[in-house]
């Protein structure tokens, strides 16, 4: 019998997965250029705070999940540094997954904010991070889709693949499509979590 606390879990991954199934990815400034960034190491930095459950991947192939492929458990997140397989969060879709061009432990801070009047959740990245996240959209932004995709990966699933239409240039990324303020901040939660 599973336990309140996986149960509560469950439901709010389903309430997230809801409200990131729609997201736009999108960057405080943003350019066209087709400078790349040097490669960056997406290890974890010096920071004495919990690493959030988060990465962010490029999607290199999408495909129909088969029988038995994406269980209904929560999986563990892959290890940053290597290419994964990665089922939607509803479990319909399996995404072929380059390394993590950003993990949680590049995010400095995550906040509720607003953009033209909707909830967002805006998320701060160091250095590091923003310069992954810069190479990244950079790279992919000229390609095809999937590969124009850039997975958010948590708790081993992705939760939304927004497509990247230009490069994202600085340390700040905004997250949108949620409800409300109460779904923004049950998916800042849930990636804490």
């Amino acid at each position: 019998m599973a336990s309140s606390d996986s149960r509560a879990r469950a439901r709010l991954g389903a309430l997230v997965a809801g409200s990131l199934g729609a997201l736009l990815l999108t960057g405080c400034t943003t350019t066209t250029t087709t400078t790349t960034a040097p490669t960056v190491d997406p290890l974890p930095s010096q920071s004495t705070g919990p690493e959030l459950d988060l990465q962010l991947r490029p999607v290199l192939e999408v495909a129909p999940a088969g029988a038995g492929q994406c269980p209904a458990r929560l999986d563990v997140t892959p290890v940053a540094n290597q290419a994964a397989s990665a089922c939607s969060q509803d479990g319909k879709l399996v995404y072929s997954l380059g390394p993590a061009a950003v993990t949680g432990a590049r995010v400095s801070d995550m906040t509720v904010s607003h953009q033209g009047g909707s909830p967002v959740v805006q998320i701060s990245l160091d250095a590091l991070g923003g310069a992954g996240l810069s190479s990244v959209t950079a790279e992919i932004a000229q390609l095809e889709q999937p590969r124009s995709q850039l997975a958010i990966v948590s708790h081993g699933r992705v939760q939304s693949a927004p497509v990247v239409t230009e490069q994202i240039d600085g340390r700040v990324m905004m997250v949108s499509g949620f409800a409300d303020d109460a779904a923004a901040q049950a998916a800042i939660d849930f990636l804490a979590g």
